[in-house]
């Protein structure tokens, strides 16, 4: 899975980023109903070179030294099954998507493509012409 998908889907379930290097940190605030409390759910990914993406589930861990209620680290638990569950249909679709998908199902619109491409500037000549570039994809 690329990246930024990636980055997306966990912030679409409720994680937000707060570090990232060759390791992203999420956070995930889970707030206790009856006290009001925020318990930060730190959770680690790893982003190799070629592109696979690890999440460490079981090095998952609440900020701060703060005394978590069990109910809370249920919670968590079971946002983490959630994850895990999202994540596995994810790859799925992923590897389906692979093996399915082209830019051109026919030659016809292969051909298209080409004559819709032949006329796009290089990104030096954009540069050149003092415009930024789509980012590398």
């Amino acid at each position: 899975m690329e990246p930024t998908k990636m980055h997306q889907q966990l912030v679409e379930l409720g994680l937000e980023r707060i570090h990232h290097a060759i390791t992203s940190t999420y956070r995930l605030s889970i707030i206790c109903e009856e006290t009001g409390a925020v318990y930060p759910l730190l959770v680690n990914t790893v982003t190799y070179e070629q592109g696979h993406h690890i999440i460490n589930f079981e090095e998952a861990e609440f900020a701060g030294d703060k005394n978590v209620p069990l109910h809370i680290q249920k919670a968590a638990l079971d946002k983490l099954i959630e994850l895990e569950q999202q994540l596995c249909e994810w790859s799925q679709m992923t590897l389906e998507g692979a093996q399915n998908s082209s830019m051109a199902q026919s030659m016809d619109e292969m051909k298209k493509l080409g004559d819709e491409m032949k006329d796009l500037k290089t990104g030096s000549e954009i540069i050149d012409k003092n415009q930024i570039p789509d980012p590398i994809q």
